[in-house]
């Protein structure tokens, strides 16, 4: 919502916003790796990491989304670098904390979907309840930030006191040879295509969907909340299917399946003119439900890829493999990022007026037809992945006993 946030309230030209977010996931791509570094050297705690990045991401949370105006004009730029930053330090340590308490196969999928379910959650009360009080969407982002701020506050305490951090001997982990053996390990390489090409397919209908609903769909903030409301609800009833179609036919197959069944029903979007909320709604149930697949299966993958290159490489990782994932999710917002606000300023496309009909046709091949064609080729190379799960319960019962 950040970007019709800024456009919208603060009359930030579209272009401009494209470009400071551009920049903002350049300097973030690159903290990626180095905070998993950081991590996996454990130079300081994870659980201080946990707590640091925390506070940072609450400062620049209020500092984007609890102001009455903007006072300078690299002001977005600056914060939303610091609210990336904060989010990265807290990120990575957080993942490897959970690669770290689950060792069977699909125990670590099971692990990946309750954590995505708490998340799903907590973003379908976040909506759900703003919509009983008919909060503006202004309104709402400043009630997401305080729910942020005091539930942020409980997790990260309870976290810190209850949740055991493994601790390991000290190392020498180098950046260069890290990097190399990665490089080398194929399976790795091949799931980071897959979701690479999928992230973008993601990121494009999210950058897209607030001007998607204004201006094609005629929508206003309760149909934005509304829509939202039943794509994380049919996202929290489709985690428990995926979790267990997971363990009957392997998880790159579910993954792919959900992909492929994604785009499927996301093609209806196309046909969708002004007035038709109902069959949107109706559409983003039916996707919203595919995408509990595409949150709790590859970060369980990745886990299992952490194992192999352990027991390849003889490095224990899990930080910098898992910043692969945080990694890709930046760049491939920075991309469509600057491909989409970049083209609609080209456009003289202008928020709150009437816009030209190039400019809805623009908006409706990127926030469908365009994802569409990436998923339907993210599943087709998945299917072409193949990653035992007999070979990998080997590696973990060899590396854990």
């Amino acid at each position: 919502m950040l970007p019709a946030f800024f456009s919208e309230v603060h009359n930030y030209d579209l272009a401009k916003i494209g470009i400071f977010i551009f920049f903002a996931k350049l300097t973030d791509i690159f903290s990626d790796p180095i905070m998993g570094w950081i991590n996996d050297k454990r130079i300081v705690s994870r659980k201080i990491l946990i707590v640091f990045g925390s506070i940072i991401s609450g400062i620049a949370l209020s500092k984007l989304f609890l102001l009455e105006s903007v006072p300078y004009e690299s002001y977005l730029f600056i914060w939303i670098t610091v609210l990336y930053l904060g989010w990265t330090i807290f990120q990575i340590p957080y993942l490897s904390l959970g690669y770290d308490l689950e060792r069977n196969y699909f125990s670590r999928t099971k692990l990946s979907a309750n954590r995505e379910f708490f998340i799903l959650l907590g973003l379908f009360f976040s909506l759900g309840m703003p919509m009983v009080f008919k909060f503006s969407n202004e309104e709402l982002l400043r009630y997401l930030v305080y729910v942020a701020f005091l539930t942020g506050l409980i997790g990260v305490t309870l976290l810190t006191i209850f949740i055991p951090e493994k601790k390991l001997k000290n190392k020498e982990i180098g950046l260069i040879s890290i990097l190399k053996n990665m490089k080398n390990n194929s399976p790795l390489i091949k799931v980071m295509t897959v979701w690479l090409i999928n992230s973008i397919a993601n990121v494009l209908p999210m950058i897209l969907f607030a001007f998607f609903i204004t201006y094609v769909l005629g929508g206003d903030d309760f149909s934005r909340q509304k829509v939202l409301f039943f794509y994380f609800l049919f996202a929290l009833l489709g985690i428990p299917f995926w979790t267990l179609l997971s363990k009957k036919i392997q998880k790159t197959k579910t993954w792919s399946l959900s992909l492929f069944t994604s785009a499927f029903f996301f093609i209806f979007a196309l046909f969708l003119d002004e007035g038709d909320m109902v069959a949107f709604i109706l559409i983003s149930c039916l996707t919203g439900f595919c995408l509990g697949a595409d949150l709790i299966i590859p970060p369980s993958i990745q886990a299992d890829l952490t194992d192999l290159h352990k027991e390849k490489f003889k490095e224990d990782i899990s930080g910098v493999l898992f910043s692969m994932i945080t990694f890709i999710n930046k760049f491939s917002f920075a991309i469509a990022s600057i491909f989409v606000f970049g083209i609609l300023g080209l456009m003289d496309f202008e928020p709150n007026q009437n816009i030209n009909n190039e400019s809805k046709k623009f908006i409706i091949i990127s926030y469908a037809l365009i994802p569409i064609l990436m998923k339907i080729f993210a599943g087709y190379f998945l299917v072409k992945i193949k990653l035992d799960d007999i070979k990998f319960k080997k590696i973990q019962k060899k590396i854990y006993g």
